[in-house]
């Protein structure tokens, strides 16, 4: 009898993370975003046109914002408004991103290389850099992965 509770359990759990729809919304108006992501755009990149905002709302999940400009650049931010990825495609990343200690290891090994994405999270940061090399570096800077 235990079993079979067991399995209707974990059955229920699987059909109601299946039947979970995410709640994407897409919008052009940065006042969908928290203050400090707001905050962020209008400092670092403040003649860029924005084509679009996507706000990933996950159940049990923090939102998550991803604003796309006209001319190709992505920032990304999670539900506190931080920043979490910066991919400008074919330019450099600018620099206030760039923690100085990995711009230092990268202009050492890949002098004249920029960095045209960055990644973060609470492990590590990644970074790629315009001849494609991927770097991945710990929280303290330390280079960890060259691909």
């Amino acid at each position: 009898m235990k079993k079979i509770f067991a399995i209707l359990a974990v059955g229920l759990a699987f059909s109601a993370t299946a039947c979970a729809d995410r709640k994407d919304v897409f919008s052009r108006n940065t006042g969908d975003l928290p203050a400090p992501a707001r905050a962020t755009l209008d400092k670092e990149f403040p003649e860029e046109k924005v084509s679009y905002i996507k706000i990933e709302k996950e159940i049990f999940q923090s939102t998550t914002y991803e604003v796309q400009f006209v001319h190709g650049t992505e920032v990304c931010f999670n539900s506190d408004g931080e920043w979490i990825e910066v991919d400008c495609k074919r330019e450099a990343v600018p620099a206030t991103f760039i923690p100085e200690a990995i711009k230092s290891q990268v202009d050492d090994m890949f002098p004249g290389e920029p960095i045209t994405k960055i990644e973060k999270d609470s492990r590590e940061y990644e970074v790629e850099l315009s001849n494609g090399v991927e770097l991945k570096f710990d929280k303290r800077f330390r280079l960890r992965e060259v691909d």
